[in-house]
């Protein structure tokens, strides 16, 4: 690709979006608008806020089989914050003109995958707004990860991730679930200098407003229990990741719901907060290959990325299906087996691919596979967040790590995810959503579960708020 396509990468700002998608993870955004707004440290607290759970910070709805099911969703549409000017007035949390942004990039040349003729292709019903549904919601201490050294090289970035995916209704009015998925990212952090020279800038986490964030999730959790949005008491802890409790009891799903808006509305913004989104999607009209692309905001204008483990100048990378098996392309080349490092190829220092060491899920699509010990150390290796993150490990690694454990491995079981959200068909590459293949289910992988209890423990060790003396 041309490469004055390149983004102003000294101007991003960074976060993981994994999880689509790519999450995808998170990818970059960026501007000084938040510099000043920002703090370092959180305010005194007094009272002190038992600790949070797996599904406290990873929300995930039930999929959609029912009519009645659009009542306990929330419509992305309908998602609006104050406006600054005029708090009288509403704005989306995801204007008509940023969606238009999203689907351009959906359309444009970056989302066709080097070497091939495969694109995405949007169909019609997911490039109307009213059709996107929240399926998901990720509440991350920081990004890309919360070790210390990826601290140290990237800075960290709170976040607010929304996983959202199109719905539309059959003619009996039931909801068809779409397998397309989306990333919005609102973020709450400013910029710093660099960690290394040719790395993107690191970022600054704003705790004063996170300390909000979080006290704010404990109050829903405590409410739930306490029997306050319904009829039962239901509990989030020691509960393995999966459907959220609540939104899964009859009595509170509605509830639910109205408390998630309610909290939703009052910290996620277009303006300053949504930096980053990304999208997972097929080519129009076909079941097949899955291509995954991420988008930043450098200025006022949302771009495409680069894929960090790519050339430098590929954007987009694609899973499918070949004779007795899958193929990756572009082919990755991971850096998640050097020291973590601020260098990618997304970033203006690229390191050469003889430089990097690293493993991916390419490895395992192989036939024949490598040994299981091998196998196991690979896909071991990208769940974990502490080695692997969006800028040293690529988005179909990350989103396939755990089919490929289960169809490879057949482990018995998977601690922390709820044995009925693990993915039961090999072409569901969902890590936290709703997944059509092989019938509909809402779906956790390892990565986000190990994501979810990396964010889980440092928010209970470093940032509650103790008990007075």
């Amino acid at each position: 690709m041309n490469s004055s396509r390149r983004l102003p990468f000294e101007h991003l700002r960074w976060g993981l979006i994994g999880t689509l998608l790519c999450t995808t993870l998170c990818i970059a955004g960026g501007g000084q608008r938040h510099a000043q707004a920002a703090q370092v440290a959180a305010p005194g607290q007094t009272q002190a806020i038992g600790p949070l759970s797996a599904d406290d910070v990873s929300i995930l709805f039930p999929a959609p089989t029912r009519a009645s099911d659009f009542a306990t969703l929330i419509a992305v549409r309908d998602l609006t914050t104050p406006n600054p000017q005029d708090p009288t007035k509403r704005d989306p949390v995801w204007p008509d003109a940023v969606f238009q942004q999203f689907l351009g990039i959906a359309a444009s040349p970056e989302a066709q995958v080097a070497g091939t003729q495969a694109r995405i292709g949007l169909p019609q019903e997911a490039q109307s707004i009213a059709n996107w549904y929240v399926a998901a919601i990720r509440i991350d201490a920081g990004a890309p990860g919360l070790s210390s050294d990826i601290r140290g090289q990237f800075g960290q970035t709170p976040e607010i991730r929304l996983i959202i995916q199109p719905v539309t209704r059959n003619a009996d009015g039931t909801p068809k679930v779409l397998d397309i998925a989306g990333h919005l990212i609102f973020d709450f952090s400013a910029l710093e200098q660099p960690a290394q020279t040719g790395c993107g800038p690191r970022r600054v986490p704003d705790l004063a407003t996170f300390q909000r964030i979080i006290t704010d999730v404990a109050a829903i959790r405590t409410k739930l229990s306490n029997g306050q949005l319904g009829t039962d008491k239901v509990t989030t802890i020691g509960v393995p990741l999966g459907i959220h409790p609540g939104l899964a009891d009859a009595t509170t799903a509605s509830g639910m719901r109205q408390e998630i808006t309610s909290f939703l509305e009052k910290y996620i913004s277009a303006d300053p907060h949504l930096d980053a989104m990304a999208v997972a999607g097929l080519p129009n009209g076909a079941p097949a290959p899955w291509i995954f692309l991420a988008m930043a905001k450098p200025s006022d204008t949302f771009l495409p990325v680069p894929g960090p483990t790519l050339d430098g100048q590929q954007f987009a990378q694609m899973l499918q299906p070949v004779a007795g098996g899958f193929q990756v392309v572009p082919a990755p080349h991971t850096n998640n087996l050097n020291e973590i490092t601020c260098k990618n190829a997304a970033a203006p220092a690229n390191p050469p691919v003889a430089d990097r060491r690293g493993d991916s899920t390419s490895e395992v699509f192989v036939n024949p596979a490598p040994a299981p010990d091998k196998t196991k150390a690979i896909l071991d290796l990208i769940a974990d967040p502490t080695k692997s993150h969006f800028f040293n490990t690529d988005c179909v690694s990350c989103h396939t790590e755990t089919q490929r454990t289960i169809t490879m491995l057949k482990p018995k079981e998977i601690p922390g995810i709820d044995p009925a959200a693990l993915p039961k068909d090999v072409w569901n590459v969902r890590n936290f959503g709703w997944s059509p293949a092989g019938g509909l289910q809402a779906t956790v992988t390892r990565r986000t579960a190990a994501e979810t209890a990396a964010v889980v423990t440092f928010i209970n060790s470093q940032l509650l708020p103790s008990k007075p003396h």
